[in-house]
């Protein structure tokens, strides 16, 4: 277990330092303004919706020796830190080559790590196959991402404070330092989970050659009819706009809007790392008590009621700005940390319904659904930033870029969050629903009766 969750600490490195970043290095070293910057990461981001279906699906029919799993992870360990690096090299030419140049490694970049991120995702739920021990699985794994997570969000300022004028330098060494802990924590796991390759690996190998394209089409259809699929989609898509908000519009809000420099932005990520520290285990604890879905519906509730006050009475104020950061990283936490768990136990009921076990696909479903929504986000941010008037020139903006900020960074994502409590009110998987489901599919498998679990199994697929 722990050496699975070991790539999650790669996985946070990269996923955290692009995501708070890398637009803030398109418009404030390269000089890209923030309409450019945020067309380069939602097309990079549309390219990955690409690759995270076709990797999933690779994944789920993958017969390697290495298992179904681990030849995606082999290739992204590899790749995704040599990207890292050059990504981060700032280039002086044309405006449009300087935009070719960060577009071209910015698709490469969700490419590889949708390579790394699905397949691995998916190699969990064969791992482990209980309701409460993929719980604790997550659990572990969010400690290695929290870990990750740190390092992305704090590490890159206090290089940047370092380096103070020579920017570009900063961002380079910012890169590398990033590429390797990304590259330790992909290869680590790779290496380390060798004894689990071949979970599953014979299930799928008497299926004829198929066409890719067609089979996820047609897997993604018959998922989507799964009742619990048709409100995981909605609770993905509400946390991934939420999130794509906060995450690319932190920096701008603790610089413009509450008028932080670096050091003092590198303390504020260091309390969301001790809230995300703080909140795992009380988490874990939450859902093994109550159930994960449970768990994740209180907290989003909390969140949305909080983040709507806050905007009302104290929306560009730095009390107002800490507590917002801190009930948002209380609902990241669970969200990290329980999201894929209750993903996973989707699985079972498309082997009963459908008589499949598609890991992949669905985790390739519900990362494609978060990837349009934040690509969506993250142009959306960008154009309405510089309609709003703001200036990467000038140390402070004007009343028009706050306000935007205040409802972009505080208002929007507390709505989501409302939403995804609404979706999780209605979704029916439970630790009894799901046990009642696991007999089901044994007594089945023996040719043995199993109607005294319909009423519950009539819950997951009515």
């Amino acid at each position: 277990m722990y050496s699975y969750g070991l790539g999650f600490l790669g996985q946070g490195t990269a996923y955290n330092f692009m995501s708070a970043y890398f637009v803030v290095f398109l418009t404030n070293c390269v000089g890209l303004n923030s309409s450019l910057a945020g067309t380069i990461s939602s097309l990079a981001l549309l390219v990955e919706v690409i690759g995270g279906m076709i990797f999933g699906n690779l994944s789920d029919n993958c017969q390697s020796k290495m298992g179904k799993r681990r030849p995606f992870m082999l290739t992204a360990g590899i790749v995704v830190p040599i990207i890292l690096v050059l990504i981060c090299h700032t280039v002086h030419t044309s405006v449009a080559l300087t935009f070719a140049y960060y577009l071209f490694f910015a698709v490469l970049f969700r490419v590889f790590f949708s390579c790394f991120e699905i397949p691995n995702n998916a190699f969990g739920s064969e791992i482990s196959t209980g309701y409460d021990e993929r719980t604790r699985q997550r659990t572990v794994c969010r400690w290695f991402s929290i870990t990750g997570s740190g390092i992305a969000t704090i590490v890159p300022l206090w290089v940047l404070d370092f380096f103070g004028s020579n920017q570009e330098a900063g961002w380079q060494t910012a890169g590398i330092v990033m590429a390797v802990f990304n590259c330790g924590g992909w290869l680590g796991a790779f290496f380390l989970t060798k004894k689990y390759s071949h979970q599953y690996i014979r299930e799928n190998v008497a299926r004829e050659r198929h066409n890719v394209l067609k089979d996820i089409v047609h897997n993604y259809i018959e998922l989507i009819k799964l009742k619990p699929m048709k409100l995981l989609i909605i609770y993905k898509g509400a946390f991934a706009c939420a999130f794509a908000l906060y995450n690319i519009a932190t920096l701008y809000f603790l610089q413009y809007a509450l008028g932080l420099d670096n050091r003092y932005s590198s303390y504020i990520y260091a309390f969301t790392i001790a809230i995300f520290a703080i909140m795992t285990p009380i988490v874990d604890k939450m859902a093994l008590a109550a159930g994960k879905a449970n768990q994740q519906m209180y907290t989003m509730l909390v969140c949305g009621v909080a983040g709507v006050l806050i905007f009302i009475i104290a929306p560009n104020t730095l009390v107002g700005g800490i507590l917002y950061i801190g009930v948002f990283a209380v609902v990241q936490t669970g969200f990290w940390q329980l999201s894929n768990a209750i993903f996973y136990d989707v699985i079972e009921v498309d082997e009963y319904v459908n008589n499949k076990r598609r890991g992949g696909d669905i985790m390739s479903l519900v990362s494609v659904l978060g990837t349009l929504v934040t690509a969506i986000m993250v142009q959306l941010f960008g154009v309405f930033l510089d309609l709003s008037g703001f200036d990467a020139a000038h140390a402070v903006q004007p009343d028009s870029v706050v306000t935007f900020l205040d409802i972009g960074y505080i208002l929007v994502p507390s709505l989501c969050c409302l939403a995804g409590f609404a979706a999780l009110k209605a979704f029916p998987i439970n630790k009894k629903t799901f046990s009642s489901l696991q007999q089901a599919l044994e007594k089945r498998a023996h040719g043995e009766s199993y109607d005294e679990y319909m009423d519950d199994i009539n819950k997951l697929i009515k």
